[in-house]
């Protein structure tokens, strides 16, 4: 079972308001320019583990919080908080953010978002805030970007659907470490690498026959085979595919 609340509505942000707070430690996992989405994740990890967690029964998994930020504007924030807390600005700070930048350009829902930790504060100008929680599976990759049939049929590999800044996008090293962890089955997929596959079409008298010839950990080396199939006057082509690491 998932909690979530999302907060848009003039009535939801007196000034000064406290709206979240947790103990817990969250992370800036992803931004994307489409729509200025901002998500920040505090991991869940079976109690027990060494680090402070909600309290439960040992062995029972810790939830997941996803807490995103739409449309962002401008932010001054941390990469890391333990212990988080975010409420609204109060009139004077409104002015104070909204001073610094001078050259943008507000509108009336422009909030602006304060985020508190350990005695120091940033904010996040953006026109609502809203956060899921509950136990999110391994190779989910957030509550905010979910499969969808009416999108074209592929697994999201990333916490959030447009185009990003690439936080989530796994080295070459870290695909082989994950490919050859002991441990492959329990952890987190919480980063992907692409691989290019090569694609083929054989013309069958029952029809065409489309098959995957192989996996290419980079793109030159799947050019090349491509290459080697062409020459046999073989349909082919290469699709670029997200593998959770």
């Amino acid at each position: 079972m998932t909690d979530s609340t999302w907060l848009n509505r003039d009535h939801q942000f007196a000034p000064g308001k406290e709206l979240f707070r947790s103990e817990r430690s969250f992370h800036l996992l992803a931004f994307t320019a489409s729509h200025g989405q901002l998500l920040m994740r505090s991991v869940g990890q079976p109690n027990g583990a060494d680090e402070p967690g909600e309290p439960g029964e040992p062995g029972e998994p810790e939830t997941t919080i996803d807490l995103l930020f739409k449309p962002v504007y401008v932010l001054k924030i941390s990469t890391d908080y333990r212990g988080l807390a975010i409420r609204c600005a109060t009139g004077t700070e409104t002015e104070q953010v909204k001073a610094e930048h001078a050259d943008t350009s507000f509108g009336r829902e422009d909030r602006v978002f304060v985020l508190e930790s350990r005695g120091e504060s940033g904010y996040v100008v953006a026109m609502a805030v809203g956060w899921t929680e509950g136990v999110l599976r391994r190779t989910q990759q957030s509550f905010f970007n979910p499969f969808h049939p009416a999108r074209p049929l592929a697994w999201p590999s990333r916490p959030l659907s447009g185009i990003d800044a690439g936080l989530d996008i796994a080295s070459a090293q870290e695909l082989v470490e994950a490919l050859s962890a002991e441990e492959n089955a329990t952890i987190r997929r919480e980063r992907h690498r692409h691989i290019s596959v090569l694609m083929t079409r054989v013309m069958r008298p029952e029809g065409p026959e489309v098959t995957a010839a192989g996996a290419f950990l980079t793109r030159a080396d799947a050019e090349e085979a491509r290459a080697v199939i062409t020459a046999k006057s073989v349909d082919c082509w290469i699709e670029d595919v997200p593998i959770a690491v």
